[in-house]
């Protein structure tokens, strides 16, 4: 049995040799002719793979976002720095005005009397302050209702200063006194209680005498004509 089973091998291995054989002369003695087709074999992507491949839809290159614009900040217009108005020099003082007591300087307090249908104001000045001050002239005054409006005025050419006039040095505490005189009142009574009151002269200012109580008006001697008011000089 072995035998006849190596014979049968060796018949087998011999036609397969025979076979090669023929392969190869059939191979040599076609010369140059191509290789069939059914013997070709081709290595890659079959003919449906590279139709699919060149039909693939396009891989879609990504769209960059779009650049912000950053809006510029409006720079804001410096405003002008404000222009400082020159200060104005003080107005040099006349030399009569040299030395002379100020209202802020002075308390003035009063007495009323009433004599022949006129009215008077005894006047009394203090020097109020730590420093001397001047009296001299005649000064302007006026009569102030209860409310402290002005009701009756002397003016400017009530006040009288001149280089005649003789000058009172006002220590502190130091008083000075003058009259005021205040006649045909032909106006309905004013508001009690009526006052007085002093402007100084050169613009110094002005002092308000304390309500004495109710003032004795004066009597109307003529409806034709204003009432009148005048002062005395100074005098200690």
């Amino acid at each position: 049995m072995t035998r006849s089973l190596s014979a049968g091998r060796r018949s087998v291995a011999t036609a397969g040799l025979i076979l090669a054989a023929a392969l190869v002369a059939s191979a040599c003695g076609s010369g140059s002719a191509s290789p069939s087709p059914a013997n070709t074999f081709v290595f890659g992507p079959s003919p449906s793979e590279t139709v699919l491949a060149a039909t693939a839809a396009p891989t879609d290159t990504p769209t960059p976002a779009p650049t912000a614009i950053a809006t510029p900040t409006p720079t804001p217009t410096p405003k002008p720095a404000p222009t400082k108005a020159p200060t104005k020099a003080p107005t040099p003082l006349p030399a009569l005005a040299i030395g002379l007591c100020t209202g802020a300087q002075l308390k003035l307090e009063n007495v009323w009397h009433n004599n022949n249908g006129m009215s008077y104001a005894n006047l009394t000045a203090t020097n109020v302050s730590s420093a001397s001050c001047s009296m001299r002239g005649k000064p302007q005054t006026q009569m102030l209702d209860g409310k402290g409006s002005v009701i009756t005025d002397s003016g400017a050419g009530g006040g009288e200063i001149s280089t005649g006039d003789p000058v009172y040095t006002l220590a502190p505490n130091g008083v000075i006194y003058d009259i005021v005189t205040w006649g045909n009142w032909c106006k309905s009574a004013p508001t009690q209680n009526v006052t007085v009151a002093v402007v100084m002269p050169f613009g110094l200012g002005r002092v308000v005498s304390k309500a004495a109580g109710a003032a004795p008006i004066p009597t109307c001697y003529s409806s034709g004509t204003g009432q009148s008011l005048s002062a005395e000089a100074w005098l200690p």
